[in-house]
């Protein structure tokens, strides 16, 4: 198993450097490029499911390359072949000895995104490369730049390779980039979400909503989403929190100051510290989520006792005193058991009247009002005890909030549904 690792040498070239030929023709030349692999982690599994390699160029003895000069977008076509097929042979070689003791751990392979373009008759090199090491295109992942994925070239690559027995991922997806469509156009095995998704100093208002649609479009499509970039125990717990399970990033490394020793268990030593400090986490978030939820029930369950003891006549009386003193509550209405609204929804006076007017004016506001299609009256219907809606914006507050629903039979012996609508609990 690799002892070292790098930072990420991916494909770019930075506006200050400029090409240089002679230096990248001595390279391949001499085939003096370094391989470091960065491993891919399941921190639920606590398990390590593959490797992405990284190159540099140049050797101890020759010195090292810059690789803004190594993958400049102004070499010829011709070296950008001859750098992107050296980097692949360095790095399956060295994925070799990995893959036969551990066939079930993946390769992420990184593709000059510029070098698609003037393949030519070598487009099945990658095959070529991977077969004389006798390695399993299955275990191979393909690793494209997102942005570059959805051109003509990509497309032609990505669907002859996937008939090889590749796997593909999108690599480098940032917040603003159009994720949902590329995992629709592709259909990537994975999709790797950078820091813009998850890192405190440099997601967006709006990232980890973002992050949360990607996921779900994912879901349907059967695409794993991998964070990459997870560079500190609080990154990873962000991620987990938000469902993201599979990480790779410095974080996962051995540290230059861990001399000797097992690299393997470094890694693992991170995984499990971030798991059991994720499952602290979770605990303590579900404990402190179900002293919610029973104070919101108790708020219901005490008004349904209270309903009880009335007359029907006396309903909308005993809302607008729920509604003026119980500061929890946004809003509540009693249904007769078919799910006919027999009060109005009651609710605190709000600062904006012309707002006030509208919200009131909406539908399921007012007497009369059916509400017997709604989950929140059926589940009541069919024997059980309440039922809590999904979380959803309220009109009245604009703060997430939902409907809690529960049947009281009042003083006279007829059966009657309360709703309250209240901060949602979650």
């Amino acid at each position: 198993m690799p002892e070292k690792t790098a930072p990420a040498a991916k494909p770019s070239t930075p506006p200050d450097v400029a090409p240089d030929e002679k230096a990248v023709r001595e390279v391949i030349k001499n085939k003096s490029i370094s391989t470091f692999f960065q491993p891919m982690v399941c921190v639920t599994t606590k398990s390590i499911i593959g490797f992405e390699a990284f190159s540099r160029g140049g050797s101890a003895g020759a010195g090292v390359v810059d690789t803004g000069v190594l993958f400049h977008n102004g070499l010829s076509a011709e070296l950008k072949l001859g750098v992107d097929e050296l980097c692949r042979e360095k790095s399956l070689l060295q994925y070799k000895p990995i893959y036969d003791r551990h066939k079930e751990m993946l390769f992420f392979l990184n593709v000059t995104p510029d070098a698609l373009e003037h393949e030519g008759g070598r487009s099945e090199m990658i095959k070529h490369q991977v077969a004389s090491l006798d390695i399993a295109p299955s275990s191979v992942v393909i690793e494209l730049p997102l942005n570059r994925a959805l051109s003509d070239h990509s497309e032609a690559f990505i669907k002859l390779h996937k008939g090889f027995g590749f796997k593909i991922s999108l690599d480098n997806c940032g917040v603003d980039a159009s994720c949902n469509q590329a995992i629709s156009q592709v259909q990537p095995d994975f999709i790797k979400v950078n820091r813009s998704f998850f890192a405190k100093d440099e997601c967006r208002d709006y990232s980890l909503k973002a992050l949360e649609v990607v996921q779900e479009v994912a879901a349907r499509s059967g695409v794993v989403v991998a964070a990459q970039g997870v560079e500190s125990e609080d990154d990873s717990l962000r991620l987990l929190s938000s469902g993201v399970h599979m990480q790779q990033g410095y974080y996962y490394t051995k540290d230059d100051a861990e001399k000797g020793g097992d690299p393997a268990k470094v890694f693992l030593q991170k995984i499990v510290a971030s798991y059991d400090k994720f499952k602290k986490m979770r605990r303590e978030l579900v404990r402190h989520r179900k002293e919610r939820f029973d104070a919101s029930f108790k708020v219901v369950s005490t008004f349904c006792s209270k309903l009880s003891g009335l007359s029907e006549s006396r309903f909308d009386e005993a809302c607008k005193t729920l509604a003026r003193n119980q500061e929890t509550v946004i809003a509540v209405f009693v249904m007769d058991e078919r799910g006919e609204q027999l009060t109005g929804r009651v609710f605190r006076p709000m600062e904006d009247k012309a707002r006030q007017d509208v919200v009131s004016r909406a539908p399921g506001f007012r007497k009369g009002a059916d509400h017997s299609v709604n989950d929140y009256v059926m589940y009541i219907d069919m024997g059980y005890e309440r039922f809590v809606t999904h979380s959803s914006i309220s009109d009245i507050t604009g703060e997430p909030s939902c409907l809690i629903t529960q049947a009281f039979y009042n003083s006279e012996g007829q059966r009657y549904i309360v709703c309250i609508e209240l901060p949602h609990p979650g």
